[in-house]
C-alpha cells in the first residue's frame, strides 16, 4: 500500500527527530517547567559556554537531553533532586541578585556557580551537592552530542591508516 510506512522511512523520521532534538532547536520541555528549563539551559551554558573553538551547551541541546532523560526516568529520587536543586539555586540567586537565574547576567551566573562549587570535592550543602549533579549532567550531555564529539573534541571517526607507525620504545 502507498500509505504504509517502510522500515527505512521510519528510521529516517526517527533519525531526523533525534537530530533536531540533539541540536536543541524545537524545545517544549517534557519534564521541566518552561522556567526550570530556561534556568537549566542558562546554567549549562555557563558551565560549557560557546567559545571561539566550538558552540556551548545550549547549542548542543544539553538541557533538552536532561529533560528527556528525566521524563523517561522511572525513579522519583532523581526527579526530586533536580526540582529541589533548581529551587535552591533560584533561592540563592534571588538572595544574591534579587532576580531569577534567567534574569541575571552571565558574570553573575558564573559567580553563583562559583559559590556552590567551592566544596566541589566534598560538597556539604544540598545546593553544593546539586551543583555536582548539574555539572556531571552537563558534561555527559555535551560530550555525547555531535557538537561535543565533533566540534569540541575534533573526533573524525574511524580513519584508515596508510601505515601503522607503532609505538616509541
Amino acid at each position: 500500500m502507498a500509505n504504509d510506512f517502510k522500515r527505512r522511512d521510519l528510521l529516517k523520521l526517527t533519525a531526523g527527530g533525534l537530530l533536531v532534538a540533539g541540536l536543541g532547536k524545537a524545545e517544549t520541555p517534557v519534564f521541566f517547567t518552561k522556567d526550570e528549563y530556561a534556568a537549566v539551559d542558562e546554567l549549562m551554558e555557563t558551565i560549557i559556554p560557546t567559545d571561539d573553538h566550538s558552540p556551548g551547551a545550549k547549542a548542543a541541546g544539553c538541557a533538552a537531553y536532561v529533560d528527556r532523560q528525566l521524563s523517561d526516568s522511572f525513579g522519583d529520587k532523581e526527579k526530586q533532586e533536580w526540582r529541589e536543586g533548581l529551587k535552591l539555586l533560584e533561592a540563592r540567586c534571588q538572595k544574591n541578585f534579587d532576580k531569577n537565574i534567567v534574569g541575571i547576567t552571565a558574570p553573575q551566573r558564573i559567580q553563583l556557580l562559583e559559590e556552590v562549587s567551592k566544596h566541589e570535592g566534598h560538597p556539604k550543602t544540598p545546593d553544593e551537592k546539586f551543583f555536582n549533579t548539574l555539572k556531571g549532567a552537563t558534561a555527559f550531555a555535551y560530550y555525547s552530542s555531535s557538537i561535543g564529539i565533533h566540534k569540541e573534541m575534533d573526533y573524525k571517526g574511524n580513519v584508515y591508516l596508510q601505515e601503522f607507525v607503532g609505538t616509541a620504545l
